[in-house]
């Protein structure tokens, strides 16, 4: 699976500075490698946390956003499952209260963590089990969030930061990935030379009450200055 998937990105990766979309052969290739991925997940999802590492989850896990526009129905049991197994495994003396409870907190898993892969949520469950995120005797929706947000920043985000620090096989230095370049475009900003009104190719029609307005403040501006 892996394999195939390399061979995949090396196809569609970018060519003599061009930028090449995938044929409609390659996207269905694609979809089904993706489709098995998935498969894979709900038919092992008990195995899969054991499986993995958060690094090895990040790296060849199935984005949550890839997974649910394949499969949304399928992507939900997955967690729903998973959820309920945690649920069962943690003792805390408050938690969810019905089967609606546990759906809509994989609904928001869904929706605050699209980029999370799903391998890494079921690594997170099982760190959540072994103990490693307090959880105050509370396993609640907003428990949960808090320790997904707690998993990505410890581990999810110093894995993206090491991928971007790596350009075409290149180390960058560590200080490249930390640049504002929202701010370093605003200051590289030029302001567009002024060009008079003739430059621009245009014209203004002056009658002489105007010429004669024009002169009245230019000596009404000498006064001001004098006085």
């Amino acid at each position: 699976m892996k394999n195939k998937l390399s061979k995949l990105s090396s196809k569609a990766s970018p060519k003599d500075g061009k930028d090449y979309l995938l044929s409609k052969d390659q996207q269905t290739e694609t979809r089904l490698i993706l489709n098995k991925h998935l498969a894979g997940l709900v038919e092992n999802s008990r195995n899969i946390a054991r499986a993995h590492t958060s690094q090895t989850a990040y790296e060849h896990g199935l984005v949550l956003q890839t997974a649910k526009n394949l499969d949304g129905a399928k992507t939900r049991l997955l967690l729903l499952a998973e959820l309920e197994r945690l649920v069962r495994s943690v003792n805390a003396t408050r938690s969810f209260q019905s089967q609606d409870d546990l759906q809509d907190a994989v609904d928001d898993i869904i929706e605050i963590f699209p980029s999370l892969k799903v391998e890494e949520i079921l690594v997170a469950f099982k760190m959540i089990r072994q103990g490693k995120y307090e959880l105050f005797g509370n396993l609640t929706t907003n428990t949960l969030i808090k320790c997904l947000h707690k998993y990505e920043l410890e581990h999810t985000i110093p894995q993206r930061e090491k991928e971007h620090t790596t350009h075409q096989g290149a180390i960058q230095p560590p200080h490249f990935a930390m640049i504002d370049w929202q701010k370093l475009g605003e200051m590289l900003i030029v302001e567009p030379e002024k060009k008079s009104l003739e430059e621009l190719g245009g014209h203004i029609h002056i009658t002489a009450d105007d010429l004669k307005e024009i002169e009245k403040a230019k000596e009404e501006h000498k006064k001001k200055n004098i006085d």
